[in-house]
């Protein structure tokens, strides 16, 4: 499909503009293909939320939204204020209102009676929900569950505390993107207390087959000093929760304002290479 300068290959996942291919996450894609298949229409949030995120992940959607169309933005450069492409429908969702040129477009087709229109429609919905059942089961056996437990902060700075929230956050959305994984990110097992923590009784509990955890440190930074200068380092680990085995780990280090593009990338990197998915 096209609109304005842009060229959409939804086959591919990728968005071209003026011939030149940018970077898009796979979230912020998704949204951009389903409000440009609906050209004119408001898509509500709810409708999003639903064909975002099925019904095993367990994410902060509402928040995974707002970062998706944001940065649907950026990569357009639109802006919700003056938009030229996605509108802002308060307190319902969103219209694209750009013209498009391609598989979107609404082609006329001829009338039916409506007794025959009913009849197909009918059998079509039991026919859809049928497979609809049968292909959830599937895709949900062959997904790999992953839980993904608060990130500490042990930098004995309570301000950190909403960073490590944050950092939480960020990765739960970025995995819940990738299509083969079902992640867990809110269940009241994941946000006990260090002490209490059982890798093999969260596995156990939520049928998770792998768990992330993360500490957010300051090692080597001087007595006093503070953190927002930089010196933030995150260890996450990625755990295999029936034998509580470690697949992979990785120290990122950055300072507030930089540490989450480089977690999610390095946590998402991570993880796909080590479950070739």
């Amino acid at each position: 499909m096209r609109f304005g300068e842009f060229t959409v290959d939804l086959a591919a996942g990728e968005v071209h503009r003026n011939g030149a291919k940018i970077k898009l996450q796979e979230l912020p894609f998704r949204v951009l293909a389903e409000l440009a298949s609906r050209p004119g229409e408001v898509v509500t949030r709810d409708e999003l939320r639903a064909r975002l995120w099925d019904a095993s992940t367990f994410v902060d959607a509402e928040a995974g939204l707002n970062t998706a169309v944001a940065k649907l933005r950026e990569a357009l450069g639109d802006s919700a204020d003056s938009p030229r492409f996605i509108e802002t429908i308060p307190k319902r969702g969103y219209r694209f209102i750009a013209e498009v040129h391609g598989p979107s477009s609404r082609v006329p087709r001829p009338r039916r009676s409506l007794a025959v229109v009913f009849i197909v429609l009918g059998a079509l919905t039991v026919v859809t929900t049928v497979v609809a059942v049968v292909m959830m089961a599937r895709a949900q056996a062959a997904k790999t569950t992953i839980a993904v437990v608060l990130f500490r902060n042990e930098t004995g700075n309570p301000e950190l505390d909403r960073l490590a929230q944050q950092l939480t956050d960020a990765t739960v959305v970025a995995l819940a993107a990738n299509p083969h994984y079902a992640i867990i990110g809110n269940a009241p097992i994941l946000r006990t207390p260090r002490i209490f923590e059982d890798l093999k009784k969260i596995g156990s509990e939520l049928h998770a087959d792998y768990v992330i955890i993360a500490q957010l440190q300051n090692p080597g930074l001087p007595a006093g000093a503070s953190a927002q200068a930089g010196g933030l380092t995150v260890r996450v680990h990625f755990i295999h929760a029936a034998d509580q085995k470690h697949l992979w780990a990785n120290g990122i280090t950055g300072s507030p304002a930089d540490l989450e593009p480089r977690v999610v990338q390095a946590v998402s990197d991570g993880v796909r290479t080590t479950l070739g998915k």
